[in-house]
C-alpha cells in the first residue's frame, strides 16, 4: 500500500511537471571542442601511451575506490594530451559512470560530485563522438538535433552513445523529473540507434536500458511495463549474471507494480550470485550486491 500510494503521487506529480517540462534544465554540449587536430611528438606519444596503460591498469581493480579514482584521473590526463583520441574519451565516459554510480551514490556528502560527475561523462562522450566523425561533429556544431545527427555514425559510436545517455539520465533524474523529459526523445531514438547496431553491447545494455527508460516513464509520456519487463528480460536471457540488470528490475519495475515477490526474487538472485562468476566486471557485480542490500533493507518502506 505505502508503495501505491507514493507512485500514485508520483504520477500526479509528473501530470503537474508536463505541463512545464518546457522549463527543464539544458546543458551546452561538448562538441565544438573535440575536433582539433593534434599532432603528437614522440614524448607525447610517449606519454599519452603511459598514461593510458595506468588507466587501464587501475581500471581492472576498480572495485576497489582509490584505483577507479586512479583510472579516471590518468584519462583525463590523456585526453589533455591528445583530444582527439576517441576511445580515451569513451573510456572515461564509462570510467565516470562508474566512479559515480559505484562509489559517490553512497555517501550522501557527495551528492554535488555525484551529480557534477554524471555531467562530466556526459561530455567525455561527447569529446568522443565529436572526434570520431567530423560529419557529427560538424552536424552538431551547426545546431542539428542529436537524434538527427546521428545518422552519419556507425556502430562504433555506439559505445560512447550508450554512456553519454547512461550518464545523461542519472544527471537529468538529480537535476529535476522536467529536465529528465525534456531529454526523453533524444535518449529513445539514441538507445534506439545502439539497439540497432549494437544490441550485445555491454551485457545487452541497449535492451536493459529501454527497460529502464519504459518503467520509469509515465504513461502519457511514452512509459509501458509491459514493454519494459520485455526488455529487461531480453538483457537478463542474454547476459543473466550481469547483475545489474536484476537490480534495475527490483528498483524500477517490480516497486512501481508493487511486485513485492519480483523485488525480493531478483535481489535474492544478486546477493546469491558469486560477484566473481563473470572476471571482466567484478567491480559491476560487488556494487550491485551493495544496492542490493541497500533495497532489500528498505523494502517495507518501498511496499
Amino acid at each position: 500500500m505505502k508503495s501505491s500510494l507514493k507512485f500514485g503521487h508520483w504520477i500526479a506529480l509528473a501530470c503537474m511537471v508536463a505541463v512545464v517540462a518546457g522549463c527543464g534544465s539544458t546543458r551546452e554540449g561538448a562538441w565544438e571542442t573535440s575536433s582539433e587536430t593534434v599532432v603528437l611528438d614522440e614524448s607525447g606519444k610517449a606519454q599519452e601511451a603511459q598514461l593510458l596503460a595506468a588507466a587501464q591498469a587501475a581500471w581492472q581493480q576498480r572495485g576497489d575506490e582509490a584505483q577507479a579514482l586512479a583510472a579516471v584521473e590518468n584519462w583525463k590526463k590523456a585526453v589533455e594530451i591528445n583530444p582527439t583520441n576517441a576511445q580515451a574519451w569513451t573510456d572515461l565516459s564509462h570510467a565516470l559512470y562508474f566512479y559515480a554510480d559505484c562509489t559517490l551514490r553512497f555517501d550522501e556528502a557527495q551528492a554535488d560530485k555525484y551529480k557534477a560527475t554524471h555531467e562530466e561523462g556526459i561530455g567525455a562522450a561527447e569529446h568522443a563522438l565529436a572526434a570520431m566523425s567530423s560529419a557529427f561533429s560538424d552536424r552538431m556544431a551547426s545546431g542539428s538535433l542529436i537524434e538527427n545527427a546521428i545518422e552519419v555514425l556507425g556502430p562504433p559510436a555506439v559505445p560512447a552513445l550508450y554512456w553519454r545517455s547512461s550518464n545523461l539520465g542519472r544527471w537529468a533524474i538529480l537535476e529535476s523529473f522536467a529536465t529528465l523529459l525534456s531529454y526523453k526523445d533524444e535518449v529513445r531514438a539514441i538507445m534506439q540507434f545502439c539497439l540497432d547496431n549494437d544490441p550485445e553491447y555491454w551485457y545487452q545494455a541497449p535492451d536493459r536500458y529501454f527497460g529502464i527508460f519504459f518503467a520509469k516513464a509515465p504513461a502519457f509520456s511514452g512509459g509501458d511495463m509491459t514493454k519494459s519487463i520485455e526488455h529487461f528480460q531480453v538483457s537478463i536471457d542474454a547476459a543473466p549474471h550481469y547483475l545489474g540488470t536484476h537490480t534495475f528490475v527490483a528498483e524500477e519495475w517490480a516497486i512501481k507494480e508493487a511486485d513485492r515477490p519480483m523485488f525480493e526474487e531478483q535481489l535474492n538472485f544478486v546477493l546469491n550470485t558469486d560477484p566473481n562468476i563473470i572476471p571482466a566486471i567484478v567491480g559491476e557485480n560487488t556494487c550491485e550486491q551493495r544496492k542490493a542490500k541497500i533495497l532489500m533493507a528498505d523494502a517495507d518502506d518501498l511496499f
